[in-house]
């Protein structure tokens, strides 16, 4: 298994899981919206905003998100070397991914692609069944960033990764969201 195959499995395990959580809670409530846009005033989140899962009422009175089960085992840690970055992957969750790299994000780079993965909808329309393909959370700084990438494609890593290395990165260490930052793979890297 390559590591394109690799982020697939991980990515589809999640979202299998999302659209049957999203199937599960409009079977036991009728007032459910998936993947609605949050405005969070507070957070320190990018853009002040996230996706829940799923979220009730309009306007909304509570929001529910889903804890996917554990996984067998530990993915085992892989590097994927291009021409102008090193890449190493970690122990790998779809809703939870933090890069941490050695070049420096920039507010303009991350917009962007922020803005590609991120919906744009009115908060108050539900979007459709199984969600669009878009990502549900950003945190960044400077040097790291993490990210529920929600339904999106694995393109919208991949193009993380471009911006990371276009931010001037020439490693980057790619794991769960949890990971202690700083503390990297056995291996030293």
């Amino acid at each position: 298994m390559n590591i394109r195959e690799m982020i697939a499995a991980v990515r589809d395990d999640y979202v299998e899981q999302l659209r049957d959580f999203i199937t599960a809670e409009r079977l036991r409530y009728s007032d459910v919206f998936a993947e609605r846009r949050v405005e969070a005033p507070n957070s320190k989140m990018f853009a002040r905003a996230y996706v829940a899962d799923v979220s009730f009422g309009d306007p909304v009175t509570r929001m529910s998100d889903l804890v996917p089960r554990p996984r067998a085992g530990k993915l085992p840690p892989v590097t994927l070397n291009t021409p102008g970055i090193a890449i190493t992957f970690d122990e790998l969750w779809w809703h939870d991914v933090r890069i941490e790299h050695d070049g420096s994000y920039d507010g303009r780079s991350i917009s962007l692609w922020f803005d590609r993965w991120f919906p744009r909808a009115d908060p108050a329309r539900a979007r459709e069944h199984d969600g669009a393909g878009l990502i549900h959370s950003v945190t960044v700084d400077e040097k790291w960033i993490t990210v529920d990438f929600g339904s999106a494609a694995i393109g919208a890593l991949f193009e993380l990764l471009t911006v990371t290395q276009r931010c001037g990165a020439k490693t980057a260490w790619v794991s769960a969201g949890t990971t202690e930052p700083g503390v990297r793979a056995a291996s030293g890297n």
